[in-house]
């Protein structure tokens, strides 16, 4: 028989963690904690036929409730959700860095070259 699921982290420091609870009539809810200590209760309840109402309870004066969307745009502000980037090697940052200066010395030498040709071209020279 498996054991209750694991918490999970929340934020950045992880600090706060996740855990998923089911009462005895099979209602599932999230208590998010820190430590020992409950910080909020994320439930639902029947709202309409087609969707439940999903109910946040605070449960100490820390948790800040926002209802404009404001907490949503913050976290996908804060960065992606997929995994984290992996470092990039230092032979990688300098061969690509190589590459974007030879580009741009061609992008000047074509640059002089082109306007060149075409000042003499006009007679400007």
């Amino acid at each position: 028989m498996e054991g209750p699921p694991a918490r999970f982290p929340l934020g950045s420091n992880g600090r706060l963690e996740a855990e998923p609870l089911t009462n005895a009539v099979g209602n599932h809810a999230v208590l998010v904690r820190e430590g020992e200590q409950p910080r909020a209760l994320v439930t639902v309840e029947r709202g309409s036929p087609e969707r439940q109402r999903v109910i946040i309870v605070p449960l100490d004066n820390d948790v800040e409730m926002r209802v404009d969307g404001d907490a949503l745009a913050i976290w996908l502000s804060q960065g992606s959700i997929g995994p984290p980037p992996s470092n990039v090697p230092a032979w990688a940052n300098a061969v690509g860095f190589t590459l974007v200066i030879a580009a741009v010395g061609f992008m000047v030498l074509g640059s002089i070259t082109f306007f060149g040709w075409l000042f003499w071209t006009l007679g400007w020279l």
